[in-house]
């Protein structure tokens, strides 16, 4: 486990049983993608956690060349997802994370919808390292999120949460704003089902692509996600369905392509900045 000189409280357990598995790399986050890759080039199952902008933005470079064209299953582990870190504003904000991501090849990305999801996807990112040598990267919000209950499993990495009404309106989203999005279909009655999906990659787009695919072509689909629109869910979902001439209705809920100055609570920040749950239901009655 290397850390980038945080989340010590965290750890603290893990640490007592294993002091010698832990590593506090200090503020030197590019170096610390280097020495996971080098501990994994020897065989070593690495997990390397910071917050996002300071491992996906500021060490791009050696998760690209040291992680990706080297292909070490490397873990890496951001937490921040979206706008969590609100009020430090926009150098700790993770808005384009998953787009960067998405351009290594080699690269799992997991956005795990809540704590349980968490588990589920921390699981499967230690498997995937240690028996396929594969490495992955997993988005996490800030911590204290609720579990969703009442999950389907649709197909692998993707499940339908129910809420009071079914219909052909379809959500599709990942991380932690899926609690808030099903908390506004059920407390304001909304004819929608959740569809949450925790690994953004070609096996999972395509599943997706799947379902989409064999609803009714009179269905309306809308994608809201705590990330731009550029590199997002919602493109890596378009650049499939595009060439099937669907006629489906499509719509996408998204942060502003904008950096943010102004100092606002996580949920009113959301909602200055173009993601707004509130306004779900405009979206299937317009």
């Amino acid at each position: 486990m290397l850390a980038g000189d945080i989340g010590f409280r965290i750890f603290d357990d893990f640490i007592d049983k294993f002091p010698d598995r832990f590593i506090n790399c200090g503020i030197a986050e590019q170096n610390m993608v280097s020495v996971a890759s080098g501990l994994a080039s020897e065989g070593k199952t690495v997990f390397v956690y910071t917050i996002i902008p300071f491992l996906i933005m500021r060490a791009y470079e050696q998760i690209r060349v040291d992680v990706g064209i080297n292909n070490q299953n490397v873990i890496l582990v951001g937490v921040g997802g979206g706008m969590a870190y609100d009020k430090l504003g926009s150098t700790h904000h993770s808005c384009e994370d998953i787009a960067l991501a998405r351009t290594i090849p080699n690269l799992n990305i997991f956005c795990p919808y809540d704590p349980i999801n968490v588990v589920d996807t921390l699981n499967e990112s230690y498997l995937l390292s240690k028996h396929k040598k594969e490495p992955s990267y997993i988005r996490l919000s800030k911590g204290g999120e609720n579990n969703l209950e009442n999950r389907i499993k649709l197909f692998e990495n993707i499940f339908c949460f129910k809420s009071k009404n079914l219909s052909k309106n379809i959500i599709v989203t990942h991380g932690s704003i899926s609690y808030a999005i099903l908390s506004e279909i059920d407390s304001n009655n909304i004819e929608a089902s959740l569809i949450c999906i925790s690994k953004i990659n070609n096996d999972s787009i395509e599943s997706l692509v799947e379902l989409i695919s064999n609803l009714d072509e009179t269905s309306n689909i809308l994608t809201i996600e705590e990330h731009y629109q550029a590199g997002g869910l919602y493109e890596a979902l378009a650049s499939k369905l595009l060439p099937l001439k669907l006629k489906h209705n499509f719509s996408n809920m998204h942060l502003k392509h904008q950096y943010v100055f102004e100092i606002y609570e996580h949920k009113e920040l959301l909602k200055k900045s173009g993601l707004d749950p509130s306004l779900i239901k405009e979206y299937f009655s317009s």
